[in-house]
């Protein structure tokens, strides 16, 4: 049995164009559930179904408590479970205090044993296959025909988002975000909305429903 892996090019932090890097990244055969899990070890170390999952339900709970009243939880050759927190106000200075409502759980994490990381190099094998979810590498494209699909989308759909913007282009997050300020910057599009409800608009357009909106107030006056 072999781990499956494929090559995808590293994005450039900057968007800059020109050869990249390549990455490996694993294709997952598939997603184990709990009951599948516990059927796996059931099969495989010759344990009762019901014992192992009554036993990592209890696992389970009893890491929740331990993590929630703020302990390092140990859990053999797998590793430490701890938790981080967040302050949901900024604050340069020890003297101004800042109140138990304004810190917050943030995240589990979870560092790796070394043995444990050991066991699993040993124990996989690598093959490479191509994965069919990888996207197929397109023709470079310049910022004057990703102006024009931008128009037509904005046509068909009125506004578009970060994420469709991304996908219509083939750019990389931060490339295609530099690209859509610049767009409004020359006057071309005007942002809509704030964080993930953000959204990009005509800027013509725009300006020319206000018109509309205003002369229709003043009728109406």
């Amino acid at each position: 049995m072999s781990a499956y892996y494929d090559l995808y090019e590293t994005p450039s932090p900057d968007g800059k164009k020109g050869k990249k890097s390549l990455h490996a990244r694993i294709c997952p055969k598939s997603t184990y559930t709990k009951k599948e899990f516990v059927k796996h070890v059931s099969m495989f170390q010759h344990l009762p179904k019901n014992v192992i999952g009554a036993a990592l339900d209890a696992c389970i709970d009893e890491l929740c408590d331990l993590l929630a009243n703020g302990n390092i939880v140990e859990l053999g050759e797998l590793g430490f479970f701890s938790t981080s927190l967040k302050c949901l106000r900024e604050t340069d200075d020890e003297k101004k205090k800042i109140r138990s409502e304004s810190v917050q759980f943030q995240n589990v994490h979870l560092r790796i044993s070394s043995t444990f990381r050991k066991n699993i190099r040993r124990a996989m094998t690598l093959e490479r296959i191509h994965s069919t979810t990888k996207k197929k590498k397109g023709k470079e494209t310049t910022e004057e025909a990703r102006k024009e699909l931008l128009v037509l989308f904005l046509k068909q759909n009125v506004c578009i988002n970060k994420s469709e913007y991304i996908q219509l282009t083939g750019l990389t997050r931060h490339a295609a975000i530099d690209e859509l300020n610049k767009f409004i910057r020359q006057g071309f599009l005007r942002r809509r909305g704030m964080g993930r409800a953000t959204v990009y608009v005509r800027q013509e357009e725009t300006a020319s429903q206000e018109d509309t909106s205003n002369g229709t107030d003043k009728q109406t006056l």
